[in-house]
Formats: structure tokens, sequence, C-alpha cells
């Protein structure tokens, strides 16, 4: 019942504007009242509860901003990590690029050493005078280090690489190196080939008389036609005198083998060394004999003493070259000394 009467009860409110301005009076009743408290009481919190929105609002919006920048600058380091990752590689490819060209121009090096190799072996013949001139003025003209390691000095505009140059930088270098692997797989059995096409060139120079068979270089009688020296009349002789002194070394010409070693009327105490090939050498009028039949010999080895045993007017060794049987000039055979060869 208090209740009710209460909610009946009326309130009067008086509005004084100033002192020159009529009183305004309105009578709310108590519920109206209660209802205008209600009202301005939701819209206080209506308030507090916007603000305290608003609030976390902008706090989750600075914190997504802040994970926003974070994130940012994660990926610029990312793509400057790459941007210089991509540019490390492309360097590395434009060194492999010039270390391809740098194992070309070695292994073409080799291929000119094999060729060279294969001359002085007498396997090949020189190349011509103006190819070789050639060559030559090649070698001269352009001298490139591909490493960049030259202390010359270098220059120019640097601009950047592109993606299509890249590529074909990696191709070429891809295919570069596809080249060198085919020209090293043909080089191996070429450089075999060479080994043994050598190893036998070696053998079979070291069986041909190339040096002489006496420390001496005096050659006193020639190949040929001549006069004799006890009768004085013409008769051929066959093979060569080199004068030197009693008991100077005789060396062998040429590897081979010991085939006669005694003494008889003409030749004194002699040797005959058979080379292989066709080809003996005879050394006669020695002092004294060194070696028997039958001993291998290298070229080089003592085999006598010279002497003026047999027919012989003086100290010297009389030097002969058989080829198939026949007697050859032995001249053409005297191209080094033994200390030479």
């Amino acid at each position: 019942m208090k209740f009710i009467r209460w909610k009946s009860q009326r309130f009067t409110f008086m509005v004084i504007p100033d002192a020159n301005r009529q009183v305004v009076r309105f009578r709310l009743s108590a519920a109206w009242l209660v209802a205008l408290a209600v009202m301005v009481a939701l819209v206080a919190v209506t308030a507090v509860v916007a603000a305290l929105l608003l609030s976390d609002r902008n706090t989750e919006v600075s914190r997504l901003k802040h994970q926003l920048a974070e994130a940012t600058g994660k990926y610029e380091r990312i793509i400057s990590d790459k941007d210089r990752h991509i540019g490390d590689l492309q360097t590395e490819v434009a060194g492999l690029s010039d270390q391809a060209k740098s194992i070309q121009d070695k292994m073409e090096d080799i291929g000119k050493l094999e060729t060279q190799l294969k001359q002085i072996a007498g396997l090949e013949p020189p190349a011509s005078g103006a190819a070789s001139a050639g060559a030559n003025a090649a070698d001269d003209t352009e001298e490139v280090a591909m490493d960049g390691s030259s202390e010359e000095g270098t220059g120019g505009e640097e601009l950047p690489v592109t993606d299509e140059e890249i590529d074909a930088l990696v191709e070429e270098t891809r295919q570069d190196f596809v080249n060198l692997g085919q020209w090293i797989e043909n080089l191996k059995p070429r450089l075999e080939e060479t080994k043994e096409a050598v190893l036998k060139q070696q053998k079979k120079l070291a069986a041909t008389p190339t040096i002489w068979p006496v420390d001496s270089r005096k050659i006193t009688s020639s190949f040929g036609v001549r006069k004799d020296p006890f009768t004085h009349r013409a008769r051929f002789h066959a093979g060569i005198d080199i004068s030197g002194n009693t008991g100077d070394p005789v060396y062998a010409a040429a590897d081979g083998t010991v085939t006669h070693a005694a003494r008889d009327g003409d030749h004194g105490n002699n040797i005959l060394i058979s080379h292989g090939n066709g080809i003996t050498t005879h050394y006669s009028h020695l002092s004294k004999i060194l070696v028997k039949p039958g001993d291998k010999v290298r070229k080089g080895d003592i085999i006598g003493k010279m002497g003026s045993t047999g027919r012989s007017t003086g100290p010297h060794l009389h030097y002969e070259v058989y080829v198939g049987g026949e007697h050859v000039d032995p001249k053409p055979y005297l191209k080094t000394a033994r200390k030479d060869d």
C-alpha cells in the first residue's frame, strides 16, 4: 500500500533561469522519476561499457598493428636475406662460369702439351711455321685472368643482372661442364695411347744408336771409298775412324745384346751389338773387351777400351753401323754425347 501511495505522489520542479525571467514549474510523478533515473543509469552503464569496449578495441588494434609491424619486418628481413642469397648464388654461378672457362683453357694447354709430346717423341709431325707463329701470336695477344685475381686495373659500369642473363649463364656453364666431362673422358684414353706410343718410341730410341761411341770427336777417316793406309790403293771403308788415346772408354751406342766379343786379324779386339729392328753396331781395334756374347747392354754403358789391335796404324775406334745387314754411314747416327743423352 505504501508503495502504491508513493507511486501516486507527485514532485514539483522549478527552473529559475535568472531574475528577469519567469520561473518554470513542472511536476513529475514518482514513477516517471524512477524511469528517468533508470534511463540515466542505463545511459551511464552503456557509456561505460562502450568506453570499455572501445578501450579493448584500441588495445587490440594496437596489438595487431604491433604484430603486423613485426611480421612486416620479419618478411622484409626474409626477403632481404633471400635477395642476398640470390645475389650470392648469382656470384657463385659467375665464379663457376669463370672456373669452367679457366679449366677449358687448361685442358687446351694439356692438349697442346700432348701434341708437343708427340712431336718431341717423333709420333706426330711438327706444326707448320705459319701455324705455330699464328698460335704464338694469339697467345701473346690476349692473356685473360678468368678468376678476377689480376692486379691490373679493371672498371666499367656496373648494371644489375637480369633473370634472363643469369638463366643464360647457368645454361652456358652447365654446357661447359658437360663438354669438360666429355673432353676428360676422351682425353684419358688418348693420354693412355700417347703414353704407350711414347714408351714404344722411347724403347725404339733407346735401341737406336744416337750417341758418340767415344768421348773424342776427331774423325780421322770417313765412310766410303778411301786410300788404304797400308796398300795406298782405293778401298771401301765400311765405317768411320775416331782417334783418341789407348784406354779411352768405348760406349754402347744404343740398348742391345752383345752377339760377338772376340779378336780377329783385321779388326783386332772387336764387339758386335744387335739393337733390334735390323740395326747392328760394330766396335773394332779395342785394347780391352769388357763384355761377352749374350750380355744385355744399355745405351752409354762402357763395353771396352780404345786401342790399336788388328790392322791399325794407331789408337782409334773403327765404328760401323749395319741396317738390314748392309753397311751405312755412321755419321748421321752421331747426334749427341753420352752425358747429354
